[in-house]
């Protein structure tokens, strides 16, 4: 009888060792860097700065904000926007969503303000 013992014993650890083996790995596979977001008001204009950034500065400039992500220069004033020096002119109703992807990349959306500035940036 001593040797069933042994063996259920034995497969009893093993059992155990490859759940807790799974379980790590299943968890490592998930871990994911968690997101910042600050909204900021330019005029009647919400600018909202979101993603997976390391470093972020904020500082006002005569007619509106001028924020550096990770690098990358965003100016927003009351009607126009420049992202690394590529200006585009807004509307008077829209918001600014400037997303942070986890590679370092920029992207911009424009919202109109009747769909709201809490709308998800594409990841």
């Amino acid at each position: 009888m001593s040797w069933l013992m042994r063996i259920l014993v034995g497969l009893g650890l093993v059992l155990a060792l490859v759940i807790v083996i799974v379980l790590v790995i299943g968890n490592i596979g998930t871990r994911e860097e968690t997101t910042q977001a600050i909204s900021m008001t330019v005029g009647n204009r919400t600018v909202t700065v979101a993603g997976h950034y390391k470093d972020m500065t904020q500082e006002s400039v005569a007619d509106g904000i001028k924020v550096i992500v990770d690098g990358h220069e965003v100016l927003i004033t009351t009607d126009q926007l420049s992202v690394d020096g590529k200006m585009e002119t807004l509307e008077p109703d829209e918001d600014v969503t400037v997303y942070v992807t986890n590679d370092g990349n920029v992207q911009v959306k424009v919202v109109p303000q009747s769909e709201g500035a809490s709308e998800e940036a594409p990841s």
